[in-house]
């Protein structure tokens, strides 16, 4: 994937041999951060650990952006899932990936096919995307070049707090 993506952006591997569900790559590209959990299969079926479906599901809760990243050995295709489905995805697998009789009753697809460039654009604007919208539920003023503005006096009082 590392050769595949464009080389101005930030990304980090993150090695984790004893659980805990934290993604394969962590990236931070045009102004996004985001995590991608890579897989390979040879069947539909996906092995998703419960704690990789917990972490990346907590993740989407907590107003960030994940993602699944699932490479078929048998298609040159990927296909990108939102970090929030990890329990569907196990559930399912790919058998319901795209149109056809199955559509609706598995996990929508964010994105699928070979080209890199699509992909590229798609983690980002899907991040994009994602955050906006989370600012928005959430009531922060998004796009005004701040993050998370108030009137101010909540970060001057964290920063005064005695626990620090």
């Amino acid at each position: 994937m590392k050769e595949k993506i464009p080389p101005h952006w930030n990304t980090t591997r993150i090695e984790n041999r004893y659980g805990g569900g934290v993604p394969d790559v962590h990236i931070c590209a045009e102004g996004c951060s985001f995590w991608v959990e890579l897989k390979v299969t040879k069947t539909n079926r996906l092995n998703i650990s419960s704690h990789q479906v917990a972490w990346n599901y907590a993740y989407y809760k907590s107003g960030g952006v994940s993602f699944f990243l699932v490479h078929p050995l048998s298609s040159p295709n990927l296909y990108l899932f939102g970090g929030d489905h990890g329990r569907e995805l196990v559930k399912h697998g790919l058998r319901t990936v795209g149109s056809g009789s199955g559509a609706g009753t598995g996990v929508h697809c964010l994105w699928s096919g070979s080209d890199w460039s699509g992909l590229v654009g798609s983690l980002v604007g899907i991040s994009r995307g994602r955050v906006g919208d989370h600012g928005r539920e959430s009531g922060l003023e998004v796009g005004s070049g701040s993050v998370g503005v108030g009137s101010g006096r909540e970060m001057k009082h964290w920063l005064t707090s005695p626990w620090l």
